[in-house]
């Protein structure tokens, strides 16, 4: 029963995996590290808390509301370094009643980009201000290739079923060009709103191969998944601010995500054959064509925000956001390169969640050029795709034993992070220079940035 169970993956569609975009339920496409932090190595230092504050030109994004607090023209400029760990099931056992997955072991996808984040020229005239900016919502580029050992559990009343290694690669990227304006209705209210057109660019590859313990030729391709495409979209992005006292401001923001189109398909190129004696062999077959889905959606999730901002005295400055992330937005609709029905694919999920920031600058400003010391810590809600209920009682499980492939595999996602971090700067009279760090289990980004006011 066990190479039966085996060869219906393998023909039916083999197995998923793990990392998230609505998307497909491709193995990719579980962990995707979203990473909503505000642009600017300041802000980055003091762990993203920035709605209220929104002095600088990285306003344009943050709170366009907050450009009407600048008093001269500035060119801002960051660069940064981020470090991803994507986890993902390498091997292992599985149980299905009850469902248990703490038998499968997790590996991790370890990659590092290096890209101009972000970039802006803001412009501010009186009760107005203009800016224009680049930001790179989303860089990511990983690979994954785990063991030949594969995920088995046992089916009751069926045998074995058999998730196959994987091995795979990813690459996202979304660049934002925006414009934003601000207007200062009084001293105690500002507002702004900006317009943003996203650039979308999807590449991936998955492959499922032959498992070292039940086949007698490991490593031989049995199937593949394919997402590829470019798209963009127009959206937009809200703010006020409100200025309290002398000590305190507050700050209401809104970004709406962009959504895009691409392409997926899934290929066999392998037929497993049973040798009678518990193993099989991979037999190559000519590509066949399983799935070949057109205008996929992916869905950014939008995002609302609250702040407050203490300034206790001309040192100080302490900040506090919440921010609201609709991560739910990104399994919506969602489509199977494997044959799920739209029953199974809406226990795959990502849950709505709440990003906690607080964060804190000392400036010696008696210095002539002043220094800041920066120090922030924030919570990332668990945004992975998780498989939602018992496979055994999925509406497909019946007729498709592989919807228990997708609970396995889509288990890999880790819970909340929390992220601590910290940077400083020096300001000149004209120019300014920030660097900031932020850690956590899964992404290390460290940002230098720099501002030059004319």
């Amino acid at each position: 029963m066990k190479c039966k169970l085996s060869a219906a993956i393998g023909m039916a569609l083999l197995a998923i995996s793990g990392s998230a975009v609505a998307i497909t339920d491709s193995d990719v496409n579980s962990v995707i590290p979203f990473n909503f932090a505000n642009p600017g190595a300041r802000s980055l230092g003091m762990g993203g808390a920035f709605l209220a504050l929104a002095d600088d030109a990285t306003a344009a994004y943050t709170n366009p509301a907050g450009l009407t607090q600048l008093l001269e023209p500035e060119i801002s400029v960051e660069g940064r370094h981020t470090k991803y760990s994507v986890p993902f099931i390498n091997g292992g056992t599985f149980s299905l009643d009850p469902f248990n997955t703490s038998g499968l072991n997790s590996a991790e996808a370890n990659n590092s980009v290096n890209n101009l984040s972000f970039i802006s020229v803001s412009f501010p005239h009186d009760r107005w201000a203009f800016a224009f900016y680049r930001n790179e919502t989303l860089r990511y580029d990983n690979t994954l290739a785990g063991s030949l050992d594969p995920e088995t559990g046992e089916i009751p009343g069926q045998g074995t079923l058999d998730v196959f290694p994987i091995g795979g690669s990813e690459s996202l990227k979304i660049v934002d060009y925006g414009a934003s304006a601000a207007f200062r209705i009084n001293d105690s209210v500002s507002i702004g709103a900006g317009l943003s057109y996203y650039k979308f660019d999807i590449d991936t590859a998955v492959a499922r191969v032959a498992d070292s313990q039940f086949f007698t030729n490991p490593g031989e391709l049995l199937n593949g998944q394919v997402q590829n495409g470019s798209d963009s979209d127009v959206a937009f992005n809200l703010g006020a601010r409100f200025v309290f006292n002398d000590q305190w401001s507050g700050a209401l923001a809104f970004r709406r995500g962009a959504e895009f189109s691409y392409d997926a398909s899934a290929v066999a190129t392998a037929q497993i054959v049973d040798n009678g004696d518990g193993t099989s062999t991979a037999v190559a077959i000519t590509p066949t064509l399983l799935a070949n889905l057109k205008d996929v959606k992916m869905k950014v999730p939008d995002v609302y925000g609250a702040g407050l901002s203490w300034r206790p005295n001309d040192a100080w400055r302490v900040n506090f956001d919440i921010d609201r992330v609709m991560y739910s937005q990104v399994t919506r609709d969602m489509q199977s390169v494997f044959g799920f029905g739209p029953s199974s694919l809406a226990r795959l999920t990502i849950p709505n969640g709440n990003e906690y920031h607080v964060g804190a600058e000392y400036t010696f400003a008696q210095m002539s050029a002043p220094v800041s010391l920066r120090a922030g810590v924030w919570r990332d809600p668990a945004h992975s795709i998780r498989y939602r209920g018992d496979p055994a009682t999925d509406p497909d499980f019946a007729t498709n034993v592989n919807v228990v492939a997708s609970a396995v595999v889509f288990s890999a996602g880790k819970g909340s992070q929390t992220h601590y971090a910290f940077g400083g700067g020096v300001a000149f009279k004209q120019f300014q220079l920030d660097f900031g760090a932020d850690f956590s289990d899964l992404v290390d980004t460290y940002s230098i940035s720099a501002v030059w006011r004319f």
